[in-house]
């Protein structure tokens, strides 16, 4: 059985806001966008896109600052929506099926608002829909841990993320996810100018309303970063 392309296409787009690094794995099939978190990149997905690419025609980007994506323009979540739907335009897809997580459903959410034609379908996963309390105080915690090394950020990111019986049950993916994870010095900038944008707030209400796609809403029980209450 096929296990999907092996390796993706690595491009780069210049528009008005600057450059945008993004991956394409696979072709021909129905397309869908992936959008990622505070501070990643495209690598943050591991083996995910590969396995898709079995499916579907995957496409991940930068966001502003890190990665292939170099300042320019300041990082915003609509902006990084426009990133992604000058993506789409770029590879010549009308619609995609968009899937973002944490920061990366935010900005999803952005795209499937103020692009609805580009969105076919939408899944948000470990997102707020607003700043809490409790969102203020993981953001903090991420100020903290993006001083530290990349690894020891990595793995204090993994204990903050998983409870002990968690990690005790699947040490291999924790020891994965770290390395994914783990902040390259490179992108502390770009990351920080994120972490920035999302202590000033956000408010995600007054837009949820408008979009029209088909969406699924993902939210973890346990989930230490996200409150489910307020996804």
């Amino acid at each position: 059985m096929s296990k999907g392309q092996l390796s993706p296409q690595r491009k780069t787009l210049r528009g008005p806001r600057g450059q945008v690094g993004y991956e394409v794995w696979g072709a021909g099939k129905p397309p869908l966008l992936l959008v990622a978190g505070l501070g990643s990149r495209t690598t943050l997905w591991g083996e995910l896109p590969r396995l898709l690419s079995e499916h579907f025609t995957v496409l991940a980007y930068d966001h502003r600052g890190v990665g292939r994506s170099p300042g320019g323009a300041p990082f915003t979540l609509a902006g990084s929506a426009e990133d992604g739907a000058a993506v789409l335009a770029a590879e010549g897809m009308d619609s995609a099926a968009v899937v973002g997580v944490s920061m990366g459903g935010l900005v999803a959410c952005h795209l499937a608002f103020r692009y609805p034609s580009r969105v076919r379908r939408l899944v948000v996963a470990s997102s707020a829909a607003r700043l809490t309390p409790h969102g203020e105080r993981v953001l903090a915690f991420f100020a903290s841990i993006f001083k530290l090394p990349p690894e020891e950020a990595g793995q204090a990111l993994m204990a903050f993320a998983f409870s002990p019986q968690f990690t005790d049950r699947f040490p291999g993916f924790v020891d994965t996810a770290a390395r994914l994870y783990s902040l390259p010095p490179e992108d502390l900038p770009g990351a920080l100018a994120q972490l920035a944008h999302l202590r000033q707030g956000w408010d995600l209400r007054p837009i949820l309303g408008h979009i029209r796609c088909p969406a699924l809403v993902i939210a973890g029980e346990l989930d230490p970063l996200v409150s489910a209450a307020y996804t």
